[in-house]
């Protein structure tokens, strides 16, 4: 079955070359629109829709508005935005899409450099074809079923630092083991078991597994270990009591277990969250601010928490080669985490030149993401632990 390509752009010589790059691609099929009227009007006839590749500035509805729109369709296509006039504010529309609800999102700066182009279609088109995620499907009871017959499981994401290139810490992330379904991500039942007040019995079980292993397997006796907090394990007196005995009856050291909490959470309730991190670090655990960049933490706030780690946030990793305000909000961060000792690790790498630009600018940056490992059963971990070279890596 073909891919639906729909291309929104006022100019027809712009529109004609796009067109053609996408039909040089295998198995599409290209529709065209001069502006965001009429590729609103043609996205809604179209029985199926993967991919809406539109100007921002466009006369009449432009791409900012069409992409409001598109959001409100049942099925949501991916989204490449491009601008030639104002591409500063494409960062800005991604991140928007982002919070539509958009599936993949990409942007390009004009003159389009055909090879890149390309590249981001393919990939969007790919991400179109994936299936739905089946779990937002699944009962709340199959879920806890699933719990009490050990179904779910720790995968491990690993964390590179660049001057011993090799991975120096690994992040655990809850999977599920479906027996219909096969490897079922996290993205719905963390909430629903957050939100029912069981999150704790699925914590419990990824820590027991992930203190395991760095106890027992020995390509992991070097590593940190990134354990996700929520809100409500951060206020559970009986849980942090429970970490305690476990990383000690492992002979673990404390200061291996990496605790995350996101920002908003840090700063939702200060008094008790700094009580209870205080005494985690005084217990020689670390404490890492994750998603850091998404909210309005100042340095004065900053300053307040017993942090070792400042993870920053994708939304700000991502396109950052092609971004001079991305990279001098970058530098600042990286210039106050500095000033307080902290580890920073940059999450959510999915691009090769973004990665050239960190590696080059900052090379005592950490860094994680999809194009230097997926997340991996611990059977597959060691394979996993070298950092490629950087050169290849840009390429990919």
């Amino acid at each position: 079955m073909p891919s639906h390509v729909l291309i929104a752009e006022d100019s027809s010589s712009q529109r004609a070359i796009l067109a053609t790059l996408c039909r040089q691609l295998p198995d599409v099929e290209v529709h065209e629109a001069p502006d965001g009227r009429w590729a609103l009007q043609r996205a809604r006839q179209l029985p199926q829709l993967d991919l809406v590749i539109t100007d921002l500035n466009m006369p009449g509805m432009d791409g900012i508005e069409l992409i409001e729109q598109l959001s409100r369709l049942v099925q949501i296509p991916t989204l490449l935005l491009l601008s030639g006039h104002m591409p500063e504010l494409l960062a800005g529309c991604m991140r928007a899409a982002e919070e539509l609800g958009f599936p993949a999102i990409a942007y390009l700066a004009k003159p389009i450099d055909v090879e890149m182009f390309q590249s981001e279609v393919r990939r969007l088109l790919l991400a179109a074809k994936r299936p739905p995620n089946l779990e937002r499907a699944i009962p709340l009871a199959e879920i806890f079923s699933g719990l009490a017959q050990n179904q779910f499981c720790a995968f491990f994401q690993p964390i590179f630092s660049q001057s011993a290139h090799r991975a120096v810490q690994i992040e655990a992330l809850a999977r599920w083991q479906h027996p219909a379904y096969g490897i079922i991500g996290p993205g719905s039942f963390i909430d629903r078991l957050e939100h029912e007040g069981f999150i704790v019995l699925l914590t419990r079980r990824i820590v027991q597994t992930s203190l395991d292993l760095l106890a027992r397997d020995p390509c992991a006796q070097d590593l940190r270990l990134s354990i996700n907090l929520s809100r409500s394990l951060l206020e559970d007196a009986d849980f942090f009591d429970w970490l305690v005995g476990e990383v000690a009856s492992r002979g673990l050291s404390p200061q291996r277990i990496v605790l995350e909490i996101t920002e908003t959470m840090a700063f939702s309730d200060l008094g008790h969250t700094l009580v209870t991190l205080l005494r985690l670090r005084m217990r020689g655990f670390e404490l890492s601010l994750d998603d850091f960049g998404t909210g309005h933490t100042n340095l004065e706030q900053l300053k307040e928490l017993p942090l070792t780690e400042l993870k920053l946030d994708r939304s700000l990793i991502r396109g950052i080669h092609r971004s001079p305000r991305s990279q001098s909000i970058l530098d600042g961060i990286i210039r106050i985490g500095r000033e307080l000792s902290l580890r920073i690790v940059a999450e959510g790498l999915d691009n090769g030149h973004d990665l050239a630009y960190l590696q080059g600018r900052y090379p005592d940056l950490e860094l994680q993401g999809f194009l230097l490992s997926v997340p991996v059963s611990a059977g597959e971990l060691s394979q996993h632990l070298g950092l490629d070279d950087p050169d290849s890596s840009a390429q990919a």
